[in-house]
């Protein structure tokens, strides 16, 4: 019996401790996308970025992928007005399959048309194209 009015008791303290509770959502960053390019050796004289063109929103993560033998990186070289890509400009040189770059598409971006390329297979045609828009 003394049992029982414990759990009473208990029950109804909850009940009131949490009346007029509601979760608080609070608004932040757009919980942004992965999107996935990957660096490939197409031939010993062919390399290319997959897919070539990519257009992303700012919350975004962009993936760059190695699954060549050859050493790829990212490198930009148009961007738009106002961007401020610091030390990101180049990204590092991924070695081995599997290995991954993560680029986020944040405060640094302007929105626009940025090309880059593969710093060591440019002149072998390793370019591409990411689009930024400015999202919702």
């Amino acid at each position: 019996m003394l049992r029982s009015v414990f759990v009473i008791v208990g029950a109804a303290a909850l009940v009131v401790g949490t009346a007029g509770w509601s979760p608080r959502l609070e608004e932040g960053p757009r919980a942004g996308r992965l999107v996935v390019v990957k660096t490939v050796d197409v031939s010993a004289t062919e390399y290319k970025f997959a897919p070539g063109t990519v257009t992303v929103q700012p919350g975004d993560t962009v993936r760059f992928e190695q699954t060549a033998a050859s050493p790829h990186n990212v490198e930009f070289k148009e961007v738009p007005a106002g961007t401020k890509l610091g030390e990101a400009m180049s990204g590092p040189y991924l070695l081995a399959p599997g290995q991954t770059y993560d680029l986020v598409i944040d405060s640094r971006f302007a929105s626009g048309t940025y090309s880059y390329v593969c710093t060591p297979h440019e002149a072998f045609g390793m370019k591409a194209t990411l689009t930024i828009s400015a999202g919702k």
